[in-house]
C-alpha cells in the first residue's frame, strides 16, 4: 500500500510539476512580449523625440533665415538678389567673373578685412561706386570680411561673404576682376566643422571638402515648458542640466578628435550660440560663425555644404 501511495504521489507531483511547467511558459512568452512591446515603445519614443527635435531645429532655422531675408528686403537694404552658393556653383560664378573682360579699366575688385569698412580702403578706387551701392555694401553684416567685384557701367554689382576671414584689405582697378586673393583664401588643409542643435551635435574634420572623420552625439533635452508641474525655474534647472550633459559628451569626443587632428586651421561652427560657446572654450582655434540646419536624417554632407557655402549679394 506504501508503495501504491507513493507512485500515486509522485505522479501527482509530476503532474504538477508539469502544469507548473506549462504555466511558466506562458507566462515566458507573455513577459517575452511585453519586454518586446516595452523595446518598441521605447524605441517609438527615441523615434518622436528625435523627430520632435529635428523639427524643433528646422523651425528654428527657418526663422533664423526668414529674420535674415526680412532685413535684407527692409527699406534699408533692397538687393536684387542674394543666395547662399555651393562650391560647386560658386566654382562656376568664378568661371564667370573671371572671363569677364573691358576695354578699360573699369574693373574693381575690393577685399575688406573682417573688422574693416570702405573706408579703409583706397578712396580713389571706393569713390567710382556710386553712393546708393556703397551704402548696401557697407549694412551687409559680415564677421569674415567682403569681397566686392564692381563694374563702373553698372552692368556688374556683386557682394560676397567669404567662408574665411579676410586678413588684409586690398583694391584693385583694372580691365579684369582679381580673383587671386578669393582662390587664396578658399584654400584650407583642415577644419573642424562643429553644427550643435537641441540635443544633437555633429563635429567633423573636414579636408578637400570632404568629411576624413565625423561623430553625431544625440543627447535628451527636455522642450519648452508648459503650463502645470515644474516651475518655470526648476524647469529651467533642468534644460541647462540635459545642455551641460550634452555639452560634456561633445567635448569628450571633441577631445579625442582634435588629439588625433593638431593642425586644424579654423572652427566652422553652426547652431546653437550658448553650446557652441561651452564646446568650443579654451580651445585656441578661430571660429567662424555659420547658419547651418541640424543633421537631418544623417546627412552630414549636407552639414559640409552648409559650412562651406559663399553667402553672395547681387546689388
Amino acid at each position: 500500500m506504501l508503495d501504491l501511495f507513493n507512485k500515486e504521489e509522485i505522479k501527482s507531483l509530476k503532474a504538477r510539476i508539469s502544469q507548473l511547467e506549462e504555466e511558466n511558459t506562458k507566462l515566458c512568452l507573455q513577459l517575452e512580449k511585453k519586454d518586446e512591446k516595452a523595446k518598441k515603445t521605447i524605441a517609438t519614443k527615441q523615434d518622436v523625440d528625435r523627430e520632435l527635435n529635428e523639427a524643433i531645429n528646422k523651425i528654428s532655422s527657418l526663422q533664423n533665415e526668414i529674420q535674415i531675408q526680412k532685413k535684407e528686403t527692409s527699406t534699408e537694404l533692397k538687393f536684387r538678389f542674394s543666395e547662399n552658393l555651393s562650391r560647386n556653383r560658386f566654382d562656376e560664378m568664378m568661371l564667370l567673373l573671371g572671363g569677364i573682360q573691358s576695354k578699360l579699366s573699369t574693373l574693381i575688385t575690393i577685399y575688406l578685412g573682417k573688422d574693416a569698412t570702405s573706408a579703409d580702403a583706397a578712396q580713389d578706387i571706393v569713390n567710382l561706386i556710386d553712393s546708393s551701392s556703397l551704402h548696401q555694401i557697407e549694412k551687409i553684416e559680415s564677421s569674415t570680411g567682403k569681397i566686392i567685384f564692381y563694374d563702373t557701367n553698372r552692368i556688374i554689382n556683386i557682394v560676397i561673404i567669404p567662408v574665411f576671414p579676410i586678413n588684409r584689405s586690398e583694391c584693385f582697378l583694372n580691365r579684369q576682376f582679381n580673383l587671386e586673393p578669393l582662390k587664396v583664401n578658399l584654400e584650407y588643409e583642415r577644419i573642424l566643422v562643429l553644427n550643435t542643435h537641441a540635443g544633437e551635435t555633429l563635429i567633423g574634420i573636414a579636408q578637400a571638402d570632404s568629411f576624413i572623420e565625423h561623430e553625431v552625439i544625440r543627447s535628451s533635452v527636455m522642450g519648452k515648458h508648459k503650463q502645470g508641474g515644474w516651475s518655470q525655474k526648476r524647469f529651467q534647472a533642468l534644460v541647462e542640466e540635459d545642455i551641460k550633459h550634452h555639452s560634456d559628451k561633445v567635448r569628450a569626443l571633441l577631445d579625442t578628435m582634435i588629439a588625433k587632428h593638431t593642425d586644424i586651421q579654423y572652427i566652422i561652427a553652426g547652431g546653437d550660440g550658448k553650446l557652441i560657446k561651452m564646446i568650443t572654450e579654451g580651445y585656441n582655434y578661430p571660429v567662424v560663425a555659420k547658419s547651418m540646419d541640424a543633421v537631418l536624417k544623417g546627412n552630414v554632407d549636407q552639414v559640409l555644404r552648409e559650412a562651406m557655402s559663399l553667402r553672395c549679394y547681387w546689388i
